[in-house]
């Protein structure tokens, strides 16, 4: 009998975990190993006076099939909900405007939408409209997408427009960003049309996640009763005695053909093939220092959000959308406010209200150093100057994420090159899984665990 062992709980050990399960090899057995007390990682749905509240993910996007594949086989497609789709908004200091309408990601193709668009200055606007006739020199080696965009637009466009959105999703520096281990559709769409207004204007690029108001069906998805419920059905698929809580890696040693684990409690356990499902923190701690070098010193920013529950829409002054991103161009401590009962409105009672705020950008660890009562003054402060919020909430909901998001920072391919190089020969049939590595997003760590699971399979069956 083979032995696989997994170390981490959250969604990509489980979603490995369940992947070995319904492969249904008798002569391979699985175990998964999780330092906290539950086994739902960073999901968490909360549910309060009627409100439904995530205070970990809220959605994914359902262009990657991963993240559906998933649901579909846990036979929770029926409970699948879009998201309400309705303008996206940008406030630059002195108010909030409207995402040029066709925007990709906040790249701008439409050249109407972006002449119309107060949020650039007219210099601005002609600098970057000339986008389409700009010769395109590809580039050798990679870049960071600060530099890439500000070559084709200007730097005012996309410190104004393109960087909040970028930006956000790591919680990162676009100046710092690698543009071919995040967005590397960017450099494919100028290389074939030799604009990016005028290769985002594709179909297939298009349906990537258009920022403006000309989506009918939202690109992403939850589930009814909270994004928990995602993790709660793997852990309810599996069987009970292949999960072990409470118990944290300490070290990994290779040991004859497989490998033995130490556990904080003194314990160990033997293995043929090792899935590391966490994050590269996780990694440094268990594998040796030469093997992990890659890893050293990398980054992972401090996130934190901030629900905040109204007893009536009235409480602030909205516009017609879901939700807005705050420019880099001021020095606000709020990133994004989601305004969840227009986004996602089955998660809020009938004409009541759900702010959902996000705070924290890489290289900023100040919220570690603030009291829950501390981030909400600090929330209420900035929406007090955004939507004219003045008025005090029902409840708030604060989540901490402490050294959460991975920075895939210019030369992050490489760097994870090297170090799946590094682990295939000095620790073979061991594997990572999860967000440090190919995608942070729910549906890229699914695939990232199940491709983990399936190639661990057919290794441990070729030891003798």
């Amino acid at each position: 009998m083979k032995r696989i062992v997994i170390i981490g709980g959250g969604l990509s050990g489980l979603s490995a975990a369940y992947t070995l399960h319904k492969m249904g090899q008798e002569d391979i057995s699985f175990d998964l190993y999780e330092k906290e007390s539950h086994f739902n990682g960073k999901f968490e749905t909360v549910k309060r006076d009627g409100f439904l509240i995530e205070k970990g993910p809220d959605s994914f996007l359902a262009r990657k099939k991963a993240g559906v594949q998933l649901v579909d086989e846990l036979g929770l497609s029926s409970e699948l909900i879009a998201n309400a789709t309705g303008r996206s908004f940008i406030y630059n200091g002195s108010g909030l405007f409207p995402i040029p309408e066709g925007s990709v990601m906040g790249i701008p193709t439409d050249e109407t939408a972006l002449a119309a668009s107060k949020l650039i200055s007219e210099p601005g606007k002609a600098y970057a409209l000339q986008e389409k006739t700009r010769p395109y020199q590809p580039i050798q080696n990679d870049t960071s997408l600060g530099e890439f965009f500000e070559a084709r637009f200007g730097k005012e466009l996309v410190k104004g427009l393109i960087e909040p959105l970028l930006s956000g999703i790591y919680a990162g520096n676009i100046y710092n960003m690698s543009l071919r281990a995040t967005f590397p559709q960017f450099e494919k769409a100028i290389e074939k049309s030799g604009s990016l207004m005028t290769g985002l204007q594709e179909p297939a690029q298009v349906n990537m996640q258009t920022t403006g108001t000309k989506n009918t069906v939202g690109a992403f998805r939850t589930l009814k009763n909270g994004l928990s419920e995602l993790p709660n059905a793997l852990v309810g698929a599996l069987p009970s005695d292949s999960l072990h809580a409470g118990k944290e890696a300490l070290k990994l040693e290779r040991k004859g053909t497989g490998y033995s684990i130490l556990f904080a409690d003194g314990s160990r356990e033997e293995a043929d093939a090792v899935l590391i499902a966490a994050t590269h923190d996780v990694v440094l701690k268990l594998l040796d220092v030469d093997t992990a070098a890659p890893f050293e010193n990398r980054p992972l920013s401090t996130l934190a959000t901030i629900s905040l529950a109204y007893e009536s829409t009235d409480a602030a002054s909205l516009k017609e959308g879901t939700g807005y991103l705050v420019s880099r161009t001021h020095d606000y401590r709020t990133t994004a406010c989601t305004w969840v009962h227009k986004k996602w409105p089955h998660m809020v009672p009938d004409g009541k209200m759900l702010l959902r705020g996000f705070i924290g950008k890489a290289g900023e660890n100040w919220i570690e150093t603030k009291s829950d009562q501390e981030l909400i003054d600090i929330v209420l402060a900035d929406y007090k100057e955004m939507m004219g919020l003045t008025e005090i909430p029902l409840f708030a909901e604060v989540s901490r994420m402490p050294h959460a998001m991975p920075q895939y920072d210019v030369g992050h391919l490489e760097r994870l090159a090297t170090f799946k190089k590094n682990l295939a020969m000095n620790y073979p049939r061991v594997h990572v899984a999860g967000m440090s590595y190919d995608g942070v997003g729910i549906p890229d760590c699914i695939r990232q665990a199940r491709n983990a699971a399936e190639q661990m399979a057919e290794e441990v069956n070729k030891v003798d």
